[in-house]
């Protein structure tokens, strides 16, 4: 694996920035396209996610050339992933350095995705994970966050981000806080219906693998 090149300049054609989540880490995740821009929300959610790095390195893949990967997901208990945002319809073209780059990677240990809008936009679940976000860069008084997150210990879980916020006496936008600030999760449709207070060992079943979380297009 080699560094990868450096990334996110402006373009007329594509939507390009960061997104600060320095309650994760203490760099931005950047963004090149708006489909990436989305998939970053929905990755900022995932559960074992403890570190996200858009393209990691560089890949070389002998007649097919080089290949970047878009993101590295670090997760707990080193279960990594490297994932590939593609639009649906450009899939075809790119299929044989997919699979090539799919095995380079797998052969080191780490699961390949490849997410398209269909995985990322499911049932609108990337614009919840905007409004999430949205309150998790609200600013909270840290007494009050210590205050809810005590109270939670003694609740059974999953239940409603409605039912969680009755029984804490507080708004729904502050349990979106404690979402986006990774103290509660939801499930992969990030609905309001099922909100979940796991450990780390919940991460890994069930709702919460990276084929769950992601999808991953039948390439």
């Amino acid at each position: 694996m080699n560094p990868a090149r450096p990334v996110v300049t402006r373009s007329p054609h594509r939507r390009v920035g960061y997104i600060p989540c320095p309650w994760l880490q203490s760099h931005h995740v950047a963004y090149e396209s708006l489909l990436e821009c989305r998939f970053v929300r929905i990755a900022l959610l995932y559960p074992p996610l403890r570190e996200i790095f858009h393209q990691p390195f560089r890949l070389d893949l002998g007649k097919l050339g080089t290949y970047t990967p878009d993101y590295l997901l670090r997760c707990a208990s080193h279960d990594d992933v490297v994932v590939e945002v593609k639009p649906q319809q450009f899939l075809s073209k790119h299929v044989d350095k997919l699979r090539a780059a799919k095995v380079a990677i797998e052969g080191r240990g780490l699961r390949f995705l490849v997410c398209t809008e269909h995985e990322i936009a499911a049932n609108g679940r990337d614009e919840r994970a905007g409004v999430i976000l949205r309150q998790a860069r609200s600013h909270l008084p840290r007494e009050l966050v210590e205050d809810l997150l005590a109270r939670l210990r003694n609740l059974r879980f999953p239940m409603s981000v409605s039912s969680l916020a009755e029984r804490l006496d507080t708004r729904r936008d502050r349990i979106h806080y404690l979402i986006g600030r990774r103290e509660l999760h939801l499930a992969p449709s990030l609905s309001d219906t099922r909100v979940f207070n796991g450990t780390d060992k919940e991460c890994h079943d069930g709702d919460f693998s990276a084929r769950a979380w992601f999808g991953g297009a039948n390439w």
